[in-house]
């Protein structure tokens, strides 16, 4: 649903009452707090988090709202589920917790939806990142420019001489938002920052290390991606202390839930991602591939969502082109068929010689398998050049729990098994009523890997 639609613009006209009665209710909190937010298409909750970690490893007063909840002192709050931006009466009302906890700072992860929505309506921010702006929730707003405009709020709504960051690699999206500051004489401060600024980068699986203004930074991180996520986060806490202080404390980062998640180095990788766009999946796939040695695998384990943006679709021929091999499964299909994404990803997935190997319909269709003919069913479509793909179409949990149990069961010495989609999420959402089936990456890849004992 476009955010023309009449439906929609009532929505959002209600939640612009809900959000103007909980600021006035609230008395308007964020002006109490320093608000940095961050927004963009892929990276907002490592930068989110990344921020959040380097000013309370300095001791300030801190909290932050993002898609894998809240964090008011030591209090953890659930945000929702699917959600990154809270419900409009909410955001206020977490803000006003802040301030009577006596917090100074607030990183907030800000969604076009929550800008286009009012979600955010009356928020007045100190300094904000935009990450990128890439194609994405085309189905919400119809075009990129509606899109780069909802994230532009940003921008809208930080205070005079306020701080925005913004990411020179993403170069459509930088040219565009200058051009927008600059003809509508916004008042805000700019700070470009790019990874061709950088010096001497190393990428392991341990993470990056790089020398960025003659001072070297450590960051336990997978993806050349999150080198660009960090220059925007230390150029917006450089604003509040030295840049050796920074470095200091990115060393002791980890890797937030289901971003680039190690879990396991031997025999072989497990990694647990939230990649669910076609430029997110390219960009950790070719992070991957710089890891992998020759000779092993990059096994992916992804789906797409229902309702959602179907341009995500292409991550087929994505996954086709960077992978070795690839497992299509459930990530929230809503009131679709899943056979019926999979099947449209498989199409894309054709454009780089993606091959279906074999379609599981249930559990038992799956069981019934042979796990070493798979194997060479494998291994056959990949010598003869092409990747190959399994399907896993049950419209239920069991969908994923196969995928995982069949990506690992394959995983040999030095491949990296890559599941990404689902990351930190609690629920898998399937039929038209869209009912939220209980469901845990983690718990079910350590389930995964002790019965098949590896």
């Amino acid at each position: 649903m476009q955010q023309s639609h009449p439906i929609q613009k009532a929505k959002n006209l209600l939640h612009l009452g809900q959000a103007i009665y909980a600021n006035y209710k609230y008395d308007f909190p964020s002006k109490k707090l320093k608000i940095l937010g961050v927004t963009g298409t892929d990276g907002k909750t490592t930068s989110t988090l990344m921020l959040y970690h380097i000013l309370k490893e300095e001791n300030l007063k801190v909290g932050y709202i993002s898609t894998i909840g809240a964090k008011i002192g030591d209090q953890d709050l659930d945000t929702g589920l699917h959600v990154t931006t809270p419900d409009p009466w909410m955001v206020p009302k977490y803000l006003d917790q802040m301030v009577k906890e006596g917090v100074e700072y607030v990183v907030l992860e800000s969604t076009s939806n929550g800008f286009q929505q009012n979600r955010l309506w009356g928020i007045e921010f100190d300094g904000g990142i935009i990450t990128n702006i890439k194609s994405d929730h085309l189905d919400y707003h119809g075009t990129w420019e509606n899109y780069a405009k909802a994230k532009f709020q940003l921008v809208k709504q930080i205070k005079n001489k306020g701080l925005i960051v913004l990411n020179k690699e993403d170069k459509n999206s930088f040219e565009w938002i200058k051009e927008q500051i600059s003809s509508q004489r916004l008042d805000v401060n700019m700070k470009e920052v790019s990874a061709s600024q950088t010096l001497n980068i190393k990428h392991s699986i341990n993470g990056l290390t790089f020398v960025w203004q003659s001072l070297e930074f450590e960051l336990h991180l997978i993806g050349k991606y999150n080198l660009e996520n960090a220059l925007g986060v230390i150029a917006l806490a450089s604003e509040i202390m030295p840049l050796d202080v920074i470095s200091k404390h990115l060393k002791t980062f980890k890797a937030p839930k289901g971003r680039m998640e190690v879990i396991k180095t031997e025999p072989f990788s497990v990694i647990i991602d939230f990649a669910h766009t076609p430029n997110s999946l390219e960009s950790a796939l070719n992070s991957l591939k710089e890891l992998k040695n020759s000779g092993t695998k990059i096994i992916t384990v992804f789906g797409c969502a229902g309702m959602r943006d179907k341009e995500r679709r292409k991550m087929g021929e994505v996954a086709a082109r960077l992978s070795d091999v690839v497992i299509l499964t459930a990530e929230d299909p809503r009131d679709e068929k899943l056979s019926n994404i999979n099947n449209e990803i498989l199409e894309y997935a054709k454009e780089s010689k993606g091959q279906l190997v074999a379609k599981f319909n249930d559990s038992e269709d799956y069981e019934i398998k042979n796990l070493e003919e798979l194997k060479s069913d494998m291994r056959t479509t990949i010598e003869a050049g092409n990747t190959p793909f399994f399907a896993f179409d049950a419209d239920d949990i069991s969908s994923r729990k196969d995928a995982i149990s069949l990506a690992i069961g394959i995983a040999e010495k030095g491949d990296i098994v890559y599941l990404t989609g689902k990351a930190h999420e609690e629920s898998l959402a399937f039929g038209a009523e869209q009912v939220e089936y209980p469901w845990s990456e983690h718990d079910v890849v350590k389930e995964s890997l002790k019965s098949l004992n590896k």
